[in-house]
């Protein structure tokens, strides 16, 4: 992730809301585990809570690791060909984000504007997945897990550990996705992943090598400076193997200005590393080399958002997302 920040205020949100998802549904261990107020809590206090939505750990015998998984629960009853799915990555940090945006079903005495608002959206299962250390964002399983196998320098400054790409994506397709199949209905047609940072390159990866797990792509501030930008340079050789006709997909990929090009750099460092990254560089090339492709059945758009820096699209991308994967393949959202 990015060291430049914008001001405290837009920090000050994701905090809160990271806040909010560290507290929710965790084991009574994890909550122990925090500082003792000053004086006792009354009895009747308990731990927060997001609405709809339930959680469990599991351990993947593909990656070892042990996650935390968040389900939230659709507003209204599955169409016939199954819900659309949502696949969050980062969840502990990007579900809470999502709790502003996602659809919520009738309440009493609610008026039909405001029914009209947030409750006629198309329905769909959100699936978060984070790890049980319970950190909003786990620096080293995310390293590990989102990043492709490389001989390059990595060009992380913070962790050791990575390469575990192609056996996360079986943890999540032969591990997850079948588990909570019996469970609920999913519609194979309309499975979308969500990534931000080290995600985003993970979706992007995916998209790249494996497009048939996933129709819809939403890459929020790819991390393509990963491996010397190897995701990138082999984008055209790997295209040139893969059949979107067969497989359709909707891709889009975001990226903030200020994550290359801020109007001003918060120090010599932060330049440096701003302008070795190139992610505004990066990420419209991908874009442009997916588009230019000529491949039937997909379709690519590239946003560059003014005044953004990199924390700001895991925010953009949650709230937008959810329309973005919810709306009916007969009408899919213009990518």
């Amino acid at each position: 992730m990015s060291n430049h920040h914008r001001p405290l205020s837009r920090r000050g949100l994701v905090a809160l809301l990271c806040g909010l998802c560290m507290q929710t549904s965790l084991p009574s261990h994890a909550q122990s585990s925090a500082p003792a107020p000053s004086a006792p809590l009354p009895a009747d206090w308990a731990p927060t809570q997001l609405p709809r939505s339930y959680s469990f750990d599991l351990e993947s015998t593909h990656t070892g690791q042990r996650y935390r998984i968040w389900v939230g629960l659709p507003h209204k009853a599955a169409p016939a060909s199954g819900y659309p799915v949502l696949w969050a990555l980062d969840g502990l940090a990007s579900f809470p984000l999502m709790e502003l945006a996602r659809p919520r079903p009738p309440a009493a005495h609610e008026s039909a504007q405001w029914r009209k608002k947030i409750g006629d959206e198309p329905s769909g299962l959100i699936v978060a997945i984070g790890y049980a250390s319970g950190e909003a964002i786990d620096v080293n399983a995310r390293a590990l897990d989102y990043t492709p196998p490389t001989d390059a320098p990595t060009g992380d400054t913070f962790s050791s550990r990575h390469g575990g790409a192609d056996a996360f994506l079986r943890f999540l397709t032969q591990e997850l996705r079948p588990l909570l199949a019996r469970h609920f209905a999913m519609d194979p047609r309309q499975h979308t992943l969500f990534g931000f940072s080290y995600g985003g390159l993970f979706a992007l990866h995916t998209l790249s090598t494996q497009p048939q797990h996933f129709q819809r792509y939403w890459a929020a501030s790819p991390s393509l400076w990963f491996g010397e930008h190897q995701t990138l340079k082999a984008l055209p050789q790997r295209l040139a193997s893969l059949d979107f006709q067969r497989h359709a997909a909707l891709v889009m990929v975001t990226v903030g200005m200020d994550e290359q090009y801020p109007a001003q750099f918060a120090s010599a460092e932060v330049r440096h590393k701003l302008q070795a990254r190139t992610m505004v560089d990066n990420a419209e090339r991908f874009a442009r080399t997916l588009a230019h492709s000529g491949q039937a059945g997909l379709q690519v758009r590239v946003q560059t958002l003014a005044a953004r820096d990199h924390q700001d699209m895991l925010m953009h991308g949650a709230r937008h997302v959810i329309d973005f994967a919810f709306a009916p393949e007969s009408a899919p959202p213009r990518p």
